[in-house]
């Protein structure tokens, strides 16, 4: 198993320890649909997407708000349940038969004991994934359904290509019908 080139890139250090760690994140397939973590749970590994599509969402009064998509080479967690030892807020979804690496708690204890010049390479990712959902949640404060819908198709088009529409509608913080026909008016004329 080689080491992902975007872990190796964000964590020098995984990538020059990477023949003694690579047993500790362990290969998993996952079907569409599968729920790797619920809301209410404590969260006890982190993944690493190698193949696939995630999402992490939260269930508000019994409508979901989708925070973020994952895709190749990125990680995801309910971090502050898995720092905290706290039941999580969000769930986190399959919605593409996905691979991921897991890396179990105790694993990544083990990995920070052994290696503890990771730990502020771990710190800043934390925090640049911290200030990324503290913008998409200004962008829903101050932004109309139109601007949001237009600033996704600029900044992350992956995202509508990938993604099921009830999800982006859900990720924009709209209705699906919403978003079909904000997708209607913003279609250029053929």
């Amino acid at each position: 198993m080689e080491l992902p080139a975007y872990l190796g890139q964000q964590f020098p250090e995984l990538k020059a320890h990477w023949p003694q760690l690579k047993s500790l994140f362990v290969p998993q397939q996952v079907p569409a649909g599968t729920t790797l973590l619920s809301e209410g749970q404590v969260a006890t590994e982190i993944y690493i997407v190698t193949s696939g599509a995630l999402r992490l969402w939260h269930n508000s009064e019994r409508q979901e708000i989708t925070l973020q998509f994952f895709f190749e080479n990125q990680l995801v967690s309910s971090f502050e349940s898995f720092y905290l030892d706290q039941p999580s807020r969000f769930s986190i979804e399959s919605f593409e038969p996905t691979s991921v690496l897991a890396l179990s708690k105790s694993a990544f204890t083990q990995l920070q004991q052994q290696y503890p010049t990771i730990e502020p390479a771990i710190t800043r990712f934390i925090c640049e994934r911290f200030i990324s959902y503290r913008n998409v949640f200004l962008d829903q404060l101050s932004l109309s359904p139109v601007e949001r819908y237009q600033k996704l198709q600029a900044d992350e088009p992956d995202i509508l290509d990938r993604v099921p529409l009830q999800l982006v509608a859900s990720y924009l913080g709209i209705t699906p019908v919403s978003l079909s026909r904000i997708r209607r008016r913003l279609k250029p004329e053929a």
